[in-house]
């Protein structure tokens, strides 16, 4: 996956639509313009281009006309916008043991996103990095917001009041270290050489009142089951359910969509975003089937071409011949020569 590709839940947009509104705008209308409703929002099945989701709040803070969108939308949101990632996390031994598992299953909320913890004598040093290439306001919103929600979660768990920790970012900002003291409750330093958020090692020893291993053991289950069955892949989502619905003859992009709750002309952009092609996967997932079913002799080719959601025989070769140069009998017979 490029990063152009890369996808985030939508849960990532949690505290969107009441902050847009309560500013005065039209989070909904704001929303349609990348391809989101607000229902969505809270679902754990959408996601968005993580491309969309940073001019979604760069366009949200500029209309407003508010520098600090970005942290106000941290303060609407906390741990839980991770979905089972929370839960791992909540429930682990110690700070570091929450630090280590939120890394290690971010890609379950977004691929784009990666967080490393560092020591150093006494101090230990945060970052997260989003591997996009954008920049400018949307790019600074983008970077904040995360840094913005690591602090609060740090701050609840460790019970530091975090006054002496010190947050640096790469960019320059409209907003003065004044304004982030008072929205972040820490010394922010601007043009730095790297994003990242200073604090005392000593806090990723303290043990969290919350641990429950059996708890943080199945979190950890849950994670590892839905990035397996829905990974944040858009084209990996559509293939596995094409993949499901193709014995049924239907298998379409309106049913596809319908699947994923979604509307099909919003399906059709967001994998025309990524280069694909609702036909090109169906097409490839049929050739790539073909070639296993062939290797079960007993499966008679009438039935292959049912259980790739053709309707006849003819189909099926037609198709065939165009993918491999010769009939689905020649081809299964050359197989079982090898």
């Amino acid at each position: 996956m490029t990063a152009t590709d890369f996808l985030v839940r939508t849960r990532a947009l949690t505290g969107f639509v009441p902050l847009v509104s309560q500013l005065g705008g039209d989070a909904r209308a704001l929303l349609a313009r990348h391809g989101v409703t607000p229902e969505q929002i809270e679902s754990e099945d959408f996601t968005l281009p993580l491309r969309a989701y940073a001019s979604l709040m760069h366009e949200a803070a500029s209309s407003l006309k508010r520098d600090d969108f970005g942290i106000l939308l941290a303060e609407r949101q906390n741990l839980s916008i991770l979905g089972p990632i929370a839960l791992a996390a909540q429930h682990s031994g110690t700070v570091r043991e929450a630090l280590e598992r939120i890394s290690r299953y971010m890609p379950y909320h977004s691929p784009g996103l990666v967080m490393t913890v560092a020591t150093q004598g006494e101090q230990a040093t945060l970052r997260l990095q989003h591997n996009l290439p954008v920049q400018g306001e949307a790019l600074r919103h983008l970077t904040e917001l995360p840094y913005a929600v690591a602090i609060a979660f740090l701050r609840m768990i460790t019970g530091d009041d975090g006054q002496h920790w010190q947050l640096s970012f790469e960019h320059d900002s409209p907003l003065t270290p004044q304004n982030y003291r008072m929205l972040l409750g820490c010394d922010v330093k601007l043009l730095q050489p790297q994003d990242g958020l200073l604090f005392p090692a000593a806090l990723l020893a303290r043990p969290i009142d919350a641990a429950n291993p059996e708890l943080q053991q199945t979190a950890e289950r849950t994670v590892r089951y839905l990035m397996q069955r829905t990974p944040l892949d858009l084209g990996q989502q559509v293939s596995s359910l094409i993949e499901r619905t193709l014995a049924t003859g239907d298998c379409t992009l309106p049913v596809i969509a319908e699947q994923m709750k979604m509307p099909r002309h919003q399906l059709q952009r967001r994998l025309a975003a990524l280069d694909l092609r609702f036909e090109e996967l169906l097409d490839n997932i049929r050739r790539e089937r073909l070639l296993n079913l062939l290797l079960h002799s007993r499966i008679a080719v009438t039935d292959i071409a049912q259980l790739l959601g053709y309707s006849d025989a003819t189909s099926l070769t037609r198709a065939c011949r165009r993918w491999y140069g010769q009939s689905p009998r020649a081809l299964r017979n050359s197989k079982v020569e090898d």
